[in-house]
């Protein structure tokens, strides 16, 4: 372990901060709890183990050599609880039973055979190895880590690109969960500072952990991050399950005429898509009616997800603006935020996706 009185300094806030977020997100019911359980879990993790290097104390370690490397056992954690909390948040098959734990087995490995056998050697009692292959022994183990960090942190990016794929093809509403993309090229970023520092070391020869402790101080502050964006963001834990929808009703009953009629007229006078943030839970909270209901007479009675739904009302509301002479002074994308748009590539994919078209095409070319 590294001595360090500004490190020590940090982490007493840091320990405190690791603490309070999963108080925070532990607060929110009613949302994905599987994947709050995940990232409470590397939270406190972290906090847990900064807890024990700020109360680090040379000489009971120094008696209790056998444990010195078990804080370590973090470079193992980190990654398997980022892609799992990366597959809960996105709504993918829960992994169960021995698809779960194996992902812990390095971890286990970490802690009850390597932290074992090393700290036995540093303190004396075992003598198969030098303080040379000692050395080597933890050079393997953060090899091991950086691997392990990077292979986790790609299927983590792969999953959430896989993901973000599929919402786009199914929804022209944005994506709420864009800031996930800057979290793991920030990741990729440390890892590859982690590594440089890594092969200086090296190549010199000498035990120097300076590159790697700024590198997970560095992390906590991204992961740190992450939790307060997930905190202030609340619809990144209501993202939908990616599956056809016509597989989800293909055993409904047909849906009554004087229900599509009911939503066609509310939609037509109260025009609730002029909310630029309205929810499927507000428009059945509106209607009166249970939100499973409403997703049904969407789904199954108009052929369309609700984000699909909406959207095409913002597109009639804005070609009936664009077309008519009272708002002709206002350009196309402040006739798109009163159509109830958020954002202007929100509404150019709305567009095409309900005319073929983009803007452009649409009003200056005749329909083929």
């Amino acid at each position: 372990m590294i001595q360090n009185t500004w490190l020590e300094m940090a982490l007493y806030p840091g320990c405190i901060q690791g603490f309070f977020l999963s108080y925070l997100l532990w607060q929110k019911k009613h949302t994905n709890r599987e994947a709050i359980r995940f990232f409470i879990a590397l939270l406190l993790t972290l906090s847990i183990l900064m807890l024990l290097r700020v109360v680090y104390q040379p000489a009971f370690f120094k008696k209790f050599a056998e444990i010195i490397l078990l804080p370590d056992v973090i470079l193992f954690l980190t990654g398997p609880f980022i892609y799992l909390f990366t597959r809960a948040l996105l709504r993918l098959e829960p992994l169960r039973g021995a698809r779960l734990y194996l992902h812990f087995l390095p971890a286990i490995v970490h802690v009850l055979v390597v932290n074992s056998f090393l700290g036995l050697h540093l303190k004396g009692f075992l003598h198969y190895l030098d303080m040379r292959q000692v050395l080597l022994s933890f050079n393997l183990i953060e090899a091991a880590a950086m691997l392990s960090l990077g292979v986790y942190t790609g299927l983590a990016m792969r999953t959430y690109l896989q993901y973000r794929e599929a919402f786009y093809q199914k929804y022209s509403a944005p994506f709420v969960g864009r800031f996930l993309r800057s979290f793991f090229i920030t990741c990729f970023v440390l890892l590859a500072f982690w590594l440089a520092g890594f092969v200086v070391k090296i190549v010199r020869g000498k035990p120097d952990y300076a590159v790697y402790t700024l590198f997970w101080v560095l992390t906590v502050v991204a992961i740190y991050f992450l939790a307060y964006k997930i905190w202030s963001t609340p619809a990144i834990l209501d993202l939908p399950v990616l599956q056809d929808d016509a597989e989800t009703n293909a055993d409904d009953d047909p849906v009554p005429e004087s229900e599509l009629s009911a939503l066609t007229q509310f939609m037509e006078t109260e025009k609730p898509y002029l909310n630029a943030d309205i929810r499927i839970g507000e428009l059945a909270d509106a209607l009166q009616m249970p939100k499973h209901q409403l997703s049904r007479i969407i789904n199954q009675g108009f052929g369309q997800n609700f984000f699909d739904f909406v959207n095409g009302y913002r597109i009639r509301a804005f070609i009936d603006a664009r077309n008519g002479p009272r708002l002709r002074h206002l350009n196309t994308l402040e006739l798109a935020y009163m159509s109830g748009f958020n954002s202007k590539s929100a509404f150019n994919r709305a567009f095409r996706k309900e005319t073929g078209r983009n803007p452009r095409e649409y009003f200056t070319q005749p329909a083929g």
